[in-house]
C-alpha cells in the first residue's frame, strides 16, 4: 500500500471515531435539555395548582358576607339605618 492510501484510511478511521463521539455528545445534550424541559413543565404544573388554591382562598376572604360577619363579630360594627345615611351626589 502506498502512503496515500494509509493516510486516507487513517483519516477515515479518525473521522469515524470523531463522528461517533459527536453523535454521543449530541444525544447526551439532547437528553439533558429534555430533562430540563420536563423539570420546568413540572414546576409550571405545581405553580398552576398553587395558583388555583390561592384563588379559591382569595375568594373566601373577598366574600362580602364574610367581611360583614367579621366586622360585626370582631369589631362590633353595625350597619347604619337608612335615615342615618347621607347620600352625596356629584
Amino acid at each position: 500500500m502506498t502512503n496515500f492510501k494509509i493516510y486516507i484510511i487513517a483519516l477515515l478511521i479518525f473521522s469515524n471515531i470523531s463522528l461517533s463521539f459527536g453523535i454521543v455528545w449530541v444525544e447526551y445534550k439532547t437528553r439533558s435539555k429534555f430533562r430540563e424541559l420536563q423539570e420546568h413543565a413540572n414546576k409550571i404544573e405545581i405553580y398552576k395548582n398553587e395558583w388555583k388554591k390561592l384563588s379559591v382562598e382569595e375568594g373566601k376572604y373577598i366574600a362580602h358576607s364574610r367581611i360583614e360577619n367579621e366586622a360585626k363579630e370582631h369589631l362590633n360594627m353595625i350597619l347604619p339605618k337608612n335615615k342615618e345615611l347621607i347620600k352625596i351626589y356629584d
